[in-house]
């Protein structure tokens, strides 16, 4: 098998897998392989937006100290390899190719999920290249997501809860924090992000009570933004000076949590103050409001949830965009007329599209959101409007904001390099 025929292969798997009661299914699974993930040290994390940039900080910690981490997010970003990473670097695809060769001969049914098969992937692989220490992202939920299959992790994480996969996890926060919080284990270490709603906070302090467990947070009155812009954020905390590569406040809300997770682990592991300092500075995720510098200027984000969505305002309030050139996609059952609410707000002319997956959006439906918000949009095939978009923003002098799917903002940066 080839890495071509492995994508063929974990395409053949539906993207959610026949409906779950429990986890039975992804343990029969883990058993035949011989349970590699018992053989792991885990932190998890779980929650709706920051569970990726939290896992970037923290992760980069113990690389910093000279750990060997595992890191394995969802989705992927560029490339199906960059899921499954080891200190930075993308599994290679040749690896890919034998895992999952194993796994076909394994695997004789068709009901497991991509998401189910990936992770299987990623703890064979991590388990053979002898991780010291992986950072394991929950997929959409928590008590029935496949990584809550792990038995005991250092610590447990939960980061902004917000609206997000209503149909599967419940209409408001507190059904959606409920199902997250699954992944609390006993006598595990909870650390819960600043700026989660209070009756989150409540639910996440309780259940750490009934599980014996240790609950921490940030705390925000002991950090001082010393300066934030689009290239990053210095802040103090607690007497420590941390530097932050990502822009917005969201991120140093998820900075703060990593460092109180550096804290819990530092019980495990030999890390320094200069270690954190040195993680925290290195992280750095794509199309999380990335910052590309050229002609012209790009922002490109895949917030593609209202929590997601507002903290790009936030930041493009901030710093004054206004009369930008966008290019705009979303998915079905997503909130595109949020996002075209708020981005009105700083785009005069936008190339709505569509074509980057089977339920995106018909381009055309959102220009007439944007028009009737008085808004100039066209509407295109993403591999046209692309380039149109670019040669618009560069001939008349705009930033380019790529916003809305996450799978747009990655079909877009891997065509970046053909128009720069």
């Amino acid at each position: 098998m080839d890495f071509c025929k492995a994508m063929e292969y974990i395409n053949s798997f539906s993207k959610s897998g026949k409906p779950l009661k429990d986890l039975s299914r992804i343990g029969k699974l883990m058993e035949k392989l011989g349970d590699p993930q018992n053989k792991l040290s885990f932190v998890h994390i779980a929650g709706t937006n920051g569970k990726g940039s939290v896992l970037e900080y923290a992760s980069n910690v113990l690389i910093d100290a000279g750990y060997k981490t595992g890191q394995f997010t969802s989705p992927f970003m560029i490339t199906y390899c960059d899921r499954i990473r080891i200190n930075n670097k993308n599994i290679p695809e040749e690896k890919v190719a034998d895992i999952f060769e194993r796994l076909k001969e394994t695997i004789k049914e068709n009901d497991y999920s991509q998401f189910e098969i990936s992770f299987a992937a990623a703890m064979l692989y991590f388990v053979e290249e002898k991780c010291d220490i992986v950072f394991l992202e929950a997929g959409i939920g928590g008590d029935l997501d496949a990584t809550n299959i792990i038995k005991t992790p250092l610590v447990s994480v939960l980061t902004s809860v917000s609206l997000d996969h209503t149909n599967i996890l419940g209409d408001t926060v507190e059904e959606i924090a409920k199902h997250k919080l699954g992944i609390v284990k006993n006598k595990v270490p909870l650390v819960i992000s600043y700026g989660n709603k209070e009756t989150v906070y409540e639910l996440a302090e309780k259940t750490a009570k009934e599980k014996g467990s240790a609950f921490i947070c940030p705390e925000w009155n002991k950090c001082m933004i010393k300066n934030e812009s689009f290239s990053g954020s210095e802040i103090e905390y607690k007497g420590e000076i941390y530097n932050i590569q990502m822009c917005g406040k969201h991120q140093i809300i998820n900075a703060l949590t990593a460092v109180e997770v550096s804290k819990v682990l530092k019980k495990h592991f030999n890390i320094s103050e200069i270690n954190v300092k040195n993680g925290i500075s290195a992280a750095k995720i794509p199309l999380r409001i990335e910052i590309i510098k050229g002609e012209p200027h790009i922002i490109i984000d895949g917030g593609h949830n209202t929590a997601g969505l507002d903290s790009l305002s936030e930041v493009l309030d901030k710093m004054q965009i206004k009369n930008a050139v966008g290019i705009f996609g979303m998915v079905y059952g997503k909130p595109a007329d949020h996002g075209v609410k708020i981005l009105s707000d700083h785009l005069e002319k936008v190339f709505c599209v569509d074509g980057f997956i089977e339920n995106n959006i018909p381009a055309k439906e959102l220009a007439l959101k944007f028009q009737n918000n008085g808004i100039n949009s066209d509407s295109y095939d993403y591999r046209q409007g692309v380039p149109k978009a670019l040669d618009y923003a560069r001939n008349h002098n705009k930033v380019l904001i790529v916003s809305g799917s996450l799978y747009l903002t990655s079909c877009v940066k891997n065509m970046l390099n053909n128009y720069q």
